[in-house]
């Protein structure tokens, strides 16, 4: 049985025009196109506010540039609050490929939506 719409704390394709990419490690460890591996589970969900995460965002109408579509783009967010089951944060970069989000819009999102975390090293 499927929680109700209005109890769905993420963005949906038909709701909002994008949603974020769920990271299953076992499905996501060898990806090419990640700079590192995807963080451990215990990593995900042990993230704090000031944290700062890299998620997958995918919009429902790809973005055409020169016979290109760009239907997805990785964002990094800052984390201001871990509660409930689920994390907030602000969107920390300028979109290329969409002009429904900007920069310092407020999401919501899972640890499993998080595939970096930055050391800031």
């Amino acid at each position: 049985m499927s929680a109700p719409e209005e109890d769905y704390p993420y963005a949906t394709l038909e709701k909002d025009g994008y949603e974020l990419e769920a990271v299953e490690l076992e499905n996501w460890q060898d990806q090419g196109f990640l700079e590192e591996p995807v963080p451990s589970d215990d990593e995900r969900f042990s993230v704090e506010e000031g944290d700062i995460v890299k998620l997958i965002f995918h919009y429902a109408k790809p973005l055409k540039v020169q016979g290109k579509s760009f239907d997805a783009e990785h964002m990094w967010v800052v984390v201001t609050s871990n509660d409930k089951g689920y994390l907030t944060g602000f969107l920390d970069n300028e979109p290329h490929y969409t002009k429904l989000l900007a920069p310092g819009q407020e999401l919501t999102f899972h640890p499993e939506h998080i595939v970096a975390i930055w050391r800031g090293e």
